[in-house]
This record gives structure tokens, sequence and C-alpha cells, in this order.
């Protein structure tokens, strides 16, 4: 991940949010997700070291930390991720979740293949991030870091998932409002390069736009756009030039919810054009145990997973 991609994910956990999947399929990892999961922890050995890389605000590692409390597993969990991590915020946002993440030890501003560890890990995590990567140098990482008869669990997007349907069609949206100049029209205005009346015409511009499309499709981006336009046409010129702060903060977020969408939009063309990336694990030194489709909810494609076991042990 690029400097500039940890620092809009960055943007994005500070949020407090625990994953980075679009609303509808957003909450907590829960149902057959969930399960997976369980499944996974269950067959690590009791006080059990678990490593869950590219963590974001730790979702899976969240699920591994109540596992283990709920089973009196011991597992020891450390959560890393490339962008910056706020577990106050999250805290915060989740109050229920607060003891469990004190049971984490969170590393923010790392790489995979920078982590070390004087001690080896039993199981390896990743949900939607390890794609992220550099394929080869996570694997080498992975290898290095798993004890013998340790394994590395991955879920992963695939092109067919209904996850990956559902950005699609919402990146044909963000691209919408950056065609009707809602980017634009406002950094402008943030800039000083406008008139309060200009950003008026602009933003109703796309006021119209948006409400026509919102009608036909009932997207909740449309939606949200909406109702922040309302209120920001609703202000006097004085007023919304004292809440500049405000509007620069809906515009990064904006912004920077398009960057992420491209971002992971971008890793998915390359995955579709490579669908034997995963080899890369096996090329380092790790043994295929099992793949396959994971679903969500008994309807929805969530992506696929992929077991992998480093040799020894008495394997």
């Amino acid at each position: 991940m690029t400097e500039s991609a940890s620092d809009h994910w960055s943007d994005y956990w500070s949020r407090g949010l625990l994953t980075s999947l679009p609303q509808d399929f957003a909450a907590n990892y829960d149902g057959e997700v969930r399960a997976f999961w369980h499944q996974q922890f269950a067959a690590t050995p009791a006080g059990g070291r678990v490593l869950d890389l590219c963590t974001g605000n730790g979702a899976v590692a969240l699920l591994a930390a109540d596992y283990s409390g709920q089973h009196q597993g011991g597992l020891e969990v450390t959560a890393v991720d490339a962008a910056h991590i706020r577990p106050d915020l999250i805290a915060r946002q989740f109050p229920t979740q607060a003891a469990l993440l004190e049971r984490i030890h969170f590393v923010s501003h790392c790489r995979i293949e920078d982590f070390e560890s004087p001690e080896p890990f039993d199981l390896v995590t990743s949900q939607y991030g390890i794609e992220y990567c550099d394929h080869a140098a996570a694997a080498r990482s992975v290898v290095a870091l798993l004890r013998p008869g340790g394994r590395l669990v991955m879920v992963c997007h695939s092109a067919g998932s209904d996850i990956i349907a559902f950005m699609n069609k919402e990146r044909d949206e963000y691209g919408l409002l950056e065609e009707l100049g809602l980017f634009s029209t406002t950094r402008a205005y943030l800039d000083r390069e406008v008139s309060h009346g200009e950003l008026a015409a602009g933003l109703r511009r796309v006021q119209s736009r948006v409400h026509s499309e919102f009608r036909v499709t009932g997207s909740p981006l449309f939606r949200s756009v909406l109702e922040t336009l309302g209120g920001v046409l609703a202000l006097p010129p004085h007023r919304l030039d004292a809440s500049r702060e405000h509007l620069e903060a809906y515009y990064r977020q904006t912004r920077h919810g398009f960057d992420r969408l491209e971002d992971m939009l971008r890793v998915n063309r390359l995955l579709a054009e490579d669908p034997g990336w995963t080899r890369v694990f096996t090329e380092a030194g790790l043994e295929q145990v099992s793949t396959g489709e994971l679903r969500y909810r008994g309807t929805h494609h969530a992506g696929e997973f992929h077991v992998f076991a480093r040799p020894g042990a008495g394997d």
C-alpha cells in the first residue's frame, strides 16, 4: 500500500468504522462470516498466537478476542495495518467492544513486509486485506511469521462477488458526482476561488440531477449527498463561511471515499486478470489446505477463502 493510499485509509479508519465494506455488507462480521472465522479459531491451539494482517479497525481481531473469551481459548491477538489505527475511536463508536479492544495488540503504520516478531504465530488471518499488498513480499513475510504447522487463512474479494458488483455500481455513482462538479465546485469554494453564489449555483445543478437519479435508484450514496446539499444550500453566506471547517471535512470524506473505492476496484481488476495469484504462497513454501466460496446471509457471494499451512510440526 502506497503512502497516499495509506492516507485515505487512515482517514476512513479514524472515523471508528469496523469494516471497509459497502453499507449493505458492513455490519460487524456476522452470520456465515462469523461462523467461518470461529471455525478457524477453534482449530487454533489454546493459548495460541493470532496475527491479523491488514486489520483495518480490527474486525477479525475482535472476533478472535471475543471467541477466545467465550471459549477460554487464551488466544494472544495482534493486529497490524499500514494505516493509522485508533482503538479509542472504535471503542467510542462501539462501546460494547471496549473490553475486547484492550486484549488486542494493535500495530499501526506497519506494512506486512516490515512487521517482525520474536515469537512465531499459530494463525495468521486477513479479510479483504492481503490482496492490496505486494503479494510475493507478503507471502515471504507470512512464512517467516508462522510456526511450523501454523496456518494462514485469507478471505479475499473475487471478481464475481456481490460486494464487487455493489462497488462497481457505487463507483459509477461517484463518477457522476465528479462529472457534475461536486468535488471541483466545493474545492474551488474552499480555496476561495469562487463566491458563495457560484457555489450555490453549482450545488443546485448537482442537487437537481442527483435527485432525479435517486428517485430511480434509491442509492444510499445519493441520499447522503442530497441530505448534505440541502443543509449547505439552506445556509446564508456568513453561516456557510463560518462552517468552512465542516465543509472541508465533508469534502475530504467524500473525496477519500471515492479514492478508497477506486483503490479496491483497481486491485480487484488485477486479481481478475490473474485468478491464480495465491500461488505466491505455495511458491514461498506454504501448502494449500483448502479453498472455496464464502456466502453472506445465505445469498450474497462474499468472496473466496484460502487456507494454507506451513509444513512441519508432525505434518
